[in-house]
């Protein structure tokens, strides 16, 4: 579905929040947990502006109906953080994204 674009996931309230796009509800993706219980997402919103200092990606955001958690609102895909050249420390809990370095 995705191929090599930019995705993230996010809960249903976070964008109902922010105000980022209008989901569309027309897919039959399934998303398997890892407790292998299946999820069907409420949505899939294309092409939204992440803008990180001076540079503009384009993410699909697969929507979600669970309770948003407010030290993680969104899920990154990985062809996004090596886009954005991603430099992630599990120790320290950071993710810092590299621009013009």
């Amino acid at each position: 579905f995705f191929g090599f674009k930019n995705w993230g996931v996010t809960p249903l309230n976070f964008v109902k929040k922010w105000k980022i796009g209008k989901p569309d509800t027309s897919h039959t993706m399934e998303i398997v947990l890892e407790d292998q219980s299946v999820l069907r997402p409420s949505g899939i919103i294309k092409d939204v502006s992440v803008k990180i200092k001076d540079l503009i990606f384009p993410v699909d955001f697969v929507i979600i109906d669970i309770d948003e958690d407010a030290d993680v609102p969104i899920i990154l895909g990985r062809p996004f953080l090596a886009t954005s050249r991603t430099v992630i420390d599990m120790e320290k809990e950071e993710l810092k994204l590299r621009m013009g370095d």
